[in-house]
């Protein structure tokens, strides 16, 4: 199947700037958003575009899907020239391994090695409603692996007691001669003895023993954004753990968890509240004070509203996340009946019921008169 083409969802071409591919997004989105759309294909259109700028607009996806196809960067589909050509790692002899070997004789020589990643730590916490939807800063503690200080991550006392690796004298990397279909090539590979670091470990490092690293727990400062909702992830790049050799650390990838609010609910970036209120504010109309995200506010109920009725305010929902724009709230009125009458409540209702009965339901007078 085609990968889908985010530049052209936006409508912006490749060398855009991140201000202009700004623009695009929120030019699309306010045109196809459902609330404001009605058409059947807006819904799924709100959703490529926001798939869209959720990739263009993060500056490492984007370098990923340029140069990769994916957000997740090389191997994201579960498949790359090494799983095609080539095989497990060191001399295999898969195809990767021959055309090195043909290119190898002409100067060519293997690729070069990957940097290494840590491991990701992954964690959850928990927030209440008013510090997802208002943002806040949280402390949590960590246990992760650190690159021993002591030996700068190379696992040798001092970080400099080595020997030159035997086998490759030092450059990494060994020669030897193969047979092919292609005939004798000379081919080139990582030194298994050093791993490609030209060295050997003379005297171990006797803080952490040659590994290169230790278990150290940190605290670790987290920026909850404002809007962030149940379930979302945030991602702290380098914040993992160290990786094993040279490389970069892994990342921490944070779960949050949002405890539900008294009476307010969350629907994406709106928020919904059923209002029960006497049959009598219904019919008459009042002013009421509802709780909303930024403090209470006073609701004007018309006269003869009726049950059901949904009530909208715009912009007192939640924040949309990495922008300035809000969702709304939806009041539903629910009608409440008293639980018993005094005889006096009773007569008095009876006598409205009748006039009302006569002179303001003509449909219900006529339904009567049928029968």
């Amino acid at each position: 199947m085609a990968k889908k083409d985010y530049y052209d969802i936006l409508g912006v071409g490749k060398n855009a700037s991140a201000d202009e591919i700004k623009s695009a997004y929120r030019k699309l989105a306010k045109q196809y958003h459902p609330d404001l759309n009605k058409t059947p294909e807006a819904q799924n259109k709100f959703k490529e575009i926001n798939e869209a700028y959720e990739v263009l607009g993060d500056p490492q996806k984007k370098s990923n899907y340029d140069q990769f196809g994916s957000a997740e960067g090389p191997g994201a589909n579960g498949m790359n020239f090494d799983d095609i050509f080539g095989g497990a790692g060191g001399f295999s002899g898969g195809f990767g391994d021959i055309f090195e070997d043909i290119f190898g004789a002409f100067g060519g020589g293997r690729r070069s090695k990957v940097m290494e990643k840590g491991q990701d730590i992954n964690v959850q916490i928990t927030i209440n409603f008013e510090d997802a939807i208002s943002g806040c800063n949280k402390d949590i503690e960590i246990t992760r692996f650190e690159k021993c200080p002591d030996c700068n991550g190379t696992g040798a006392r001092g970080g400099s007691a080595f020997d030159t690796c035997p086998d490759c004298h030092g450059t990494g990397k060994v020669r030897f001669t193969s047979n092919t279909f292609f005939g004798t090539t000379v081919r080139e590979g990582i030194c298994k003895k050093c791993d490609g670091t030209g060295k050997l470990i003379r005297d171990k490092c006797s803080k952490c023993g040659g590994k290169g690293y230790e278990k150290i727990k940190r605290r670790i400062s987290v920026k909850i954004p404002a809007g962030i909702d149940n379930g979302q992830v945030l991602r702290m790049g380098g914040q993992g753990n160290a990786p094993v050799r040279d490389g970069i650390n892994g990342d921490l990838n944070i779960k949050i968890n949002v405890l539900p609010h008294k009476v307010l609910i969350r629907s994406g970036n709106d928020i919904t509240l059923e209002l029960w209120l006497p049959f009598t504010t219904l019919l008459l109309g009042d002013t009421v004070s509802i709780p909303t995200l930024s403090g209470n506010y006073d609701l004007k109920i018309p006269e003869l509203t009726q049950p059901g009725t949904v009530m909208r305010l715009r912009g007192k929902g939640v924040k949309y996340l990495n922008r300035e724009a809000y969702g709304d709230m939806l009041v539903t009125i629910k009608a409440e009946l008293p639980s018993k009458l005094d005889r006096k409540s009773r007569d008095a209702i009876s006598q409205t019921a009748k006039h009302f009965t006569d002179s303001h339901y003509p449909k219900y007078k006529n339904l009567k008169n049928k029968f």
